[in-house]
């Protein structure tokens, strides 16, 4: 569902704002990855984890497709790079984050309880912080930032 967000996010670029499309794809990752702390069986988890990765798909096509947007042509390649790195580079802090809170969980909780904690941690913050983004930049743009 990663490698198909890409053609189902170009078609909904020319109906929604980025900012749009990156709020639901939150929605989408977070709502995925707290229905994966419930999945029982292989039939649930694999419709709940292709339902999160194409949350997760649209955020990464959109934080480029946003980038885009907002920098002169000049300047795109050095954009899409610079995006690149940040989604890396937070991509290996969260997992290092995660690890870490698996393996302090892991002995009190065992590893099941633990990776659910976690997703539904993750599947909270994600929405949250999405929802968030709005506001913050609202009152940045007001401020003059």
């Amino acid at each position: 569902m990663v490698a198909c967000s890409g053609p189902i996010g170009a078609r909904l670029s020319g109906r929604m704002r980025a900012t749009s499309v990156m709020a639901l794809a939150g929605t989408i990752a977070g709502t995925g990855m707290i229905g994966l702390s419930f999945a029982w069986s292989w039939w649930v988890y694999l419709p709940v984890f292709t339902w999160c990765a194409l949350g997760l798909g649209l955020g990464w096509t959109f934080a480029s497709v946003a980038t885009q947007q907002v920098v002169s042509p000049a300047r795109a390649g050095e954009a899409s790079g610079v995006v690149l790195t940040a989604l890396v580079t937070l991509g290996a802090i969260g997992l290092a984050a995660v690890a870490a809170a698996i393996t302090s969980l892991t002995p009190e909780t065992g590893p099941e309880r633990a990776y659910d904690l976690i997703l539904r941690a993750g599947g909270t913050v994600i929405p949250a912080s999405t929802a968030l983004s709005p506001l913050v930049r609202r009152r940045l743009s007001a401020r003059g930032a």
